[in-house]
Order: structure tokens, then sequence, then C-alpha cells
């Protein structure tokens, strides 16, 4: 049996040094990105890393409550899941101010709703189908007449005020939300 020449495994490690730099500087990348999110400094007393997840989590473990646990976390979530507490699962909704370019803004509005409010239907558009645009926006018809909704079955009507808000309109009883 043959031992290896020292020569050999010199030049072995020679041809495999660039793996071993790359490995070294992978690994003090890994370490500065975690770093901060095991250790966090003072400026990071409000920023979402580990440690703050952990009492986040400690603080919201009693709460059973979803729309009460969301309102520690997305408004919006809670207030979708207080309004879907509130209203019949066969309730037709209307949300106005959403289509064209002026309604880009209410779009997060709208896919927050969507998904805390179904199987409701959640219409932007009367009439027609809303349809996304290339510059990612809806194009359809608004309506702003609670006298039309009413007449084409909504039973609630969703607008923004001047101050930004969401409103609701009951169009019907059954659009009515209930404590």
């Amino acid at each position: 049996m043959s031992t290896p020449a020292p020569h050999q495994g010199i030049s072995k490690l020679k041809e495999q040094w660039p793996a071993f730099f790359l490995t070294f500087v992978a690994g003090i990348f890994a370490v500065g990105l975690v770093w901060p999110q095991i250790f966090p400094g003072t400026a990071q007393a409000n920023e979402l890393n580990l440690p703050n997840l952990d009492k986040r989590a400690e603080m919201l473990a009693p709460i059973s409550d979803p729309v009460q646990r969301e309102q520690y976390c997305i408004g919006l979530s809670a207030y979708g899941r207080a309004l879907d507490r509130a209203i019949p699962p066969d309730a037709k909704i209307f949300m106005s101010g959403v289509v064209g370019k002026n309604g880009e803004s209410h779009l997060a509005y709208y896919y927050f709703l969507r998904n805390y409010l179904f199987p409701r239907d959640l219409e932007i558009s009367l009439g027609k189908p809303a349809a996304l645009t290339s510059d990612s926006w809806f194009e359809g018809a608004d309506c702003n007449s609670p006298e039309m909704l009413k007449t084409n079955g909504f039973d609630l009507w969703l607008k923004f005020g001047p101050d930004g808000n969401i409103q609701i309109q009951p169009l019907t009883e059954k659009g009515m939300p209930k404590q």
C-alpha cells in the first residue's frame, strides 16, 4: 500500500481554496444577517425581529377573539373580521371608489375586505365585471347612488368618506350590521 506524496495533498488544497474562501465569506454574510435578528440593538426596539415577535406572541396568546387579536396587528383585518361577523354570509356588497385611476389607492382595502368577507359577493363595478388594466388599476362602472345599488340587489354599500375611511351604508335589512 502506497501513501500519497506530500505534494499531492498541497496541490489538492490549492485547487479547493476558492470553495473554502467562498464558504467562509458566505458564513460571515449569514452571521451578519442573523445577528441583528437574534441580538437587536436599541434602535430596533419597534421593528419585527425574533425577540419582538416572541413578545408579541406572548401578548396575543391569551386573546382568543380573532377580531381583538387583529386589532393589535392590522387594523383593517380587524375591521374585515368584525364586518364578517356582523352581516349574513349571503349579503351582497358594493364598494365604491375602487375603479378608475383615482381608485388605485383603495385597492388594498378591496383586496383585504374581499378576503375577509368571502363567500359574499363584493363588487366594485356595477353592471359589468371590473377588469384589471396593465397599469394596475381596475376599469369598470362605479356607482354612488344608493337607490341604483339597491335596485341592483346590493344589501350593503361601502364607500370612502372625505377623510379616506370606509363608511358603511346599509341598503336593505340584510345589510344592516348586527352588534
